[in-house]
């Protein structure tokens, strides 16, 4: 014999467990974020020469006279210095793919690769709104990116501001409504 139906229709079981809701991700401590950090150092020392490098054969292929500078033999100097608008040129170009490479990977998957080794990511502050994507925008990526380099410069201000702060984020975080959160281990 069949149990008899029940008059109320029964609600779906959520699928949901703590660790999807992105609220519930802690945020990140600094410590953390400069060990996120430390590993990518070494990406973007990578990316600075191969970005020197082409700066330079461009320049080489263009003038010819950085080449003549650097490899006449006899002069006491053998280093490259860049003069006038042409070292504003390079600096730009320079934070403009260190920038660039930040935000693909904040746009791709929320993650650089330091960041993926200690297990954080970069998501938007408003992810309790329905239907809203937890990855940041282009726009958030490109100032996230702007605002960092000299807040960190600044003796790690936006490192110590973190510890003060009540949600544990930092200044560039604030600027750019994004926060960078702990993911919970794989198994």
């Amino acid at each position: 014999m069949e149990p008899p139906l029940s008059a109320t229709p029964q609600q779906p079981q959520s699928s949901t467990t703590p660790t999807d809701d992105p609220l519930s991700l802690p945020v990140a401590r600094p410590l953390r974020r400069i060990a996120a950090l430390v590993y990518d150092l070494f990406l973007l020392a990578a990316i600075s020469l191969a970005y020197a490098a082409l700066f330079f054969m461009v320049q080489v292929y263009t003038d010819g006279s950085a080449a003549a500078q650097i490899l006449t033999p006899g002069q006491e100097t053998t280093r490259l210095e860049y003069e006038g608008p042409l070292r504003y040129l390079f600096l730009f170009g320079w934070w403009l793919c260190l920038a660039l490479f930040y935000s693909w990977c904040w746009r791709r998957s929320g993650q650089t690769l330091g960041m993926k080794t200690w297990h954080l990511r970069l998501e938007q502050l408003d992810t309790a709104s329905p239907g809203t994507s937890p990855r940041a925008s282009w726009r958030q990526c490109l100032i996230r990116s702007l605002v960092a380099p000299p807040v960190l410069l600044g003796a790690g201000l936006s490192y110590a501001y973190c510890l003060f702060n009540p949600e544990g984020h930092c200044l560039h975080d604030l600027c750019s409504q994004t926060r960078v959160v702990v993911l919970p281990k794989e198994e």
